[in-house]
């Protein structure tokens, strides 16, 4: 894969968004408190400011499903996020930056939709027999670019400043804007692709709704491990914080080597088995954790959550475009929907639980959506059993 100019050319290209994505991130906090006296209950209001594109990003999805080309609208994309990074770091009133954040950047999830559409596109031109390898291993791409950005970024704080440092992203988003004008962008839809998308049209998008509403219960438990693991590994089991930042370094480091394993699984043995072992992972996981007392637990379910989470991102959008044929924009921007949406979900889950359920308890709950996602998944694939086999057939494996 590597030896062929296109997919190292997809490979670059979610490589830099990656670094993008997250060059920026753990810079604001500091800024709006260090620059813009911002209090911690302001800062928390960054983390809702990105729930616009719940809505918008589908919108755009579907719009981008009847252009010839997804490069203008990629382009655009990433040349907006870098204009609004590289405005933020003079905005001098908190409100302001907030409007900056939610105008201007929070269109990450849009943008990888496109980057995905392409990349699924392509890979139906040169008929691809291992097309789950090769976008879950491109996806591993973009997780490495994602670790990279912000040991870069905050180096640059300690080398220059605060401010100077934002332009990291800004550069990263003008590099992603450049592959994505020259990359190989739909050269089937230019010709006519009319036959598959009139019908995913006229279809019912019911399937790809439910299909979202589930990775977004599913990526809960992402974001119930991104708030209390730390706590409870420091706090109720007594360890440090460079333990913490082991058990971190050592998942992301798991998965850049799992997510072209999850697609070759995939390729051999089905897009929808492969994410059905992945719920299992997901159920055993936290369950491990709901019931742990010491950290080798904690570290059983870190390398569990590594399955869940390589099974979800490397072959959610997969899934999910074969749920639209013809709408693949769309079906990927629901997606990244979803996965932003699982955000204020977690959270009226903590408002909701925590108390009653307590560390580590809370986690009983992501093992219980688990659970009904996989019920779910398996009720589906009986139901497409049943079907007669020429429309079982253009149903995901």
């Amino acid at each position: 894969m590597v030896t062929d100019r296109e997919y190292r050319r997809f490979l670059i290209l979610f490589m830099v968004n990656g670094g993008a994505s997250s060059a920026g991130m753990p810079l604001v906090s500091l800024f709006l408190t260090q620059e813009l006296d911002a209090s911690l209950a302001e800062v928390g209001v960054v983390t809702v400011a990105g729930l616009l594109v719940i809505v918008t990003g589908p919108v755009v999805g579907g719009l981008s499903d009847r252009m010839r080309s997804r490069s203008p609208l990629m382009v655009g994309l990433a040349v907006w996020m870098a204009a609004g990074w590289a405005v933020y770091p003079f905005v001098d009133v908190f409100w302001l930056a907030i409007a900056v954040q939610v105008v201007m950047l929070s269109w990450i999830g849009p943008l990888n939709a496109q980057i995905f559409a392409s990349l699924s596109e392509t890979l139906e031109e040169r008929a691809a027999p291992n097309a789950s390898t090769i976008t879950s291993t491109l996806r591993g791409g973009y997780s490495l670019g994602f670790m990279i950005g912000p040991v870069v970024s905050t180096a640059l704080v300690t080398l220059v400043d605060l401010r100077t440092a934002f332009a990291l992203a800004v550069a990263l988003y003008l590099v992603t804007a450049t592959l994505g004008w020259r990359s190989p962008v739909a050269a089937k839809r230019a010709r006519g692709d009319g036959e598959p998308k009139a019908k995913a049209r006229n279809g019912s998008i019911l399937p790809l709704l439910v299909f979202a509403s589930g990775a977004c219960l599913v990526m809960v438990g992402d974001m119930l491990r991104a708030v209390y693991l730390p706590i409870y590994v420091v706090e109720e089991l007594g360890h440090s914080a460079a333990m913490f930042g082991a058990l971190i370094s050592v998942a992301a480091g798991l998965e850049i080597l799992a997510f072209p394993l999850v697609g070759r699984l995939a390729d051999r043995f089905g897009v929808r088995r492969v994410m059905m072992a992945g719920l299992g992972a997901g159920i055993a996981a936290h369950t491990v954790l709901a019931t742990s007392s010491s950290l080798w637990q904690v570290w059983l379910f870190t390398v569990l959550t590594v399955v869940v989470f390589t099974v979800t991102m490397g072959l959610g959008v997969t899934y999910a475009q074969s749920l639209a044929p013809g709408q693949r924009g769309l079906a990927a921007s629901m997606f990244f929907s979803a996965q932003t949406g699982a955000m204020p979900v977690s959270g009226i889950v903590t408002a909701a639980a925590v108390g009653s359920l307590g560390l580590p308890g809370i986690f009983w709950v992501p093992a219980g959506l688990c659970a009904v996602c996989l019920v779910a998944l398996v009720l589906a694939s009986r139901r497409t059993s049943r079907r007669p086999a020429a429309e079982a057939a253009a149903e995901p494996r």
